[in-house]
């Protein structure tokens, strides 16, 4: 099992990193084979109001869903992000943003999950795009909508080229509905610009959950 330490930065030179740890951390150096470790980024800005809606929002969403108090299902799923995330337990009353910004994307992670229905697009809850479009992809929800998708490609591959042979990791898409993957195709620029979204490179892992060639032949 993995140990969570905070630090205090002490130098940076451009490459690297100074770091001092605010426990001993001798035994499980000396203890374990540790090679790496996991670097994340306080800036110690606390939660907004507006995260703290969102958060809110998606809570009230799963609750509805599931049929428990909101106050009981967010205990849990506080108590089972703490876990999966190996941090301390925080309120939202004072956490820092990013914390905020990871449990957000958990909860909409658990809504696509699960396909607990929203009363908003969670386009409109999301407090990293980027993270959302790799979700969107990654369970076949709609960008804009959330509604069922196919994969849009932004990087064309017609045009005489095979979609079974060609390479896809690399190439950008989004993930859009039949309806809204009509209008991108009708306008892709304007359709971009109006709902803020964009294409965003496939890897091998999305590849193969949406069935994409990875180009690693049945061997490998």
């Amino acid at each position: 099992m993995s140990k969570t330490v905070t630090a205090v930065i002490k130098g940076f030179d451009g490459k690297r990193l100074l770091i001092e740890p605010t426990e001993d951390i001798t035994r499980e150096l000396m203890q374990k084979s540790v090679n790496d470790v996991e670097l994340r980024l306080n800036d110690g800005r606390s939660i907004s109001n507006d995260q703290r809606r969102k958060t809110f929002a998606i809570i009230r969403d799963i609750a509805l869903w599931s049929g428990h108090d909101p106050d009981e299902i967010r205990a849990f799923i506080e108590w089972d992000f703490v876990c999966k995330a190996g941090i301390e337990p925080f309120s939202l009353s004072d956490v820092d943003m990013s914390t905020a910004t990871d449990f957000i994307s958990y909860l909409i992670d658990f809504c696509f999950r699960w396909s607990v229905p929203t009363r908003d697009s969670l386009l409109d809850r999301t407090d990293d795009i980027d993270r959302y479009l790799y979700m969107c992809l990654a369970y076949r929800k709609c960008a804009v909508c959330n509604a069922p998708a196919d994969v849009h490609h932004v990087d064309r591959v017609g045009m005489g080229r095979d979609r079974e042979k060609i390479v896809h990791v690399g190439l950008r898409a989004c993930a859009l509905c039949r309806t809204h993957h009509q209008e991108a195709h009708d306008d892709e620029q304007a359709f971009f610009e109006k709902y803020h979204i964009y294409g965003i490179k496939l890897d091998e892992y999305l590849c193969n959950r949406l069935r994409l060639n990875t180009g690693r032949s049945e061997k490998q």
